[in-house]
């Protein structure tokens, strides 16, 4: 029941921004539309209405004009990028982290949440080749939290991605700070590995 709940929710948080980023891109659109062909219709509803008899001078017109151009083209932007699904930080992560680690850009890996350890140079490599071999499920973790331990992948630029060792799904994850989504590592190896490495677990 959770993995069925874990693999829709990132689907349909996805569908969400890419549904309000194109609404809100139409609305702009239209509303640019609206001000570039008629700028008098535009300028009534904005100031207009609030005067008797009042008219607006060309200046008024030619700004409702190039205002409603950019709201346009403003729209059309948003509209563009709301098709482009495949194309989030999100959907590039993995294959990303991947390429970093196929470079020799880890600097260490820690294991532990109070007093970290780090990991010997052999065992760094046996981890990293584990997780290159695998599967990286993206997941949304909701309101579950709690590990068995916690540990950090950390690269020579000095960022890090976060390692929940048992976490929520059961297996070892990935909790990047620069996407929403959590990562599974699908590789029963590297389960086993920190079970038979790390007697704390």
């Amino acid at each position: 029941m959770y993995i069925v709940k874990a693999s829709l929710r990132p689907i349909l948080m996805m569908l969400g921004r890419v549904f309000l980023t194109g609404f809100f891109g139409f609305l702009f659109f239209i509303l640019g539309l609206i001000a570039a062909i008629g700028p008098y219709a535009a300028w009534y509803v904005q100031l207009g209405w609030q005067f008797k008899d009042a008219q607006p001078s060309d200046l008024a017109l030619s700004m409702q004009r190039v205002m409603g151009v950019i709201f346009a083209i403003i729209g059309l932007i948003l509209m563009i990028s709301s098709c482009s699904i495949g194309g989030s930080a999100d959907s590039k992560w993995p294959e990303q982290f991947k390429e970093k680690l196929a470079a020799g850009e880890v600097q260490e890996i820690t294991i532990g949440m109070i007093t970290p350890v780090t990991l010997t140079l052999e065992e760094t490599t046996a981890v990293i080749k584990m997780i290159q071999e695998a599967e990286l499920r993206p997941f949304d973790p909701g309101d579950s939290y709690g590990a068995n331990d916690t540990g950090s992948i950390v690269f020579k630029d000095k960022t890090s991605v976060e390692l929940v060792i048992f976490g929520p799904t059961g297996g070892i994850e990935l909790h990047p700070d620069t996407t929403q989504e959590k990562y599974m590592i699908m590789s029963e190896d590297l389960k086993n590995w920190f079970l038979h490495n790390h007697r704390n677990l």
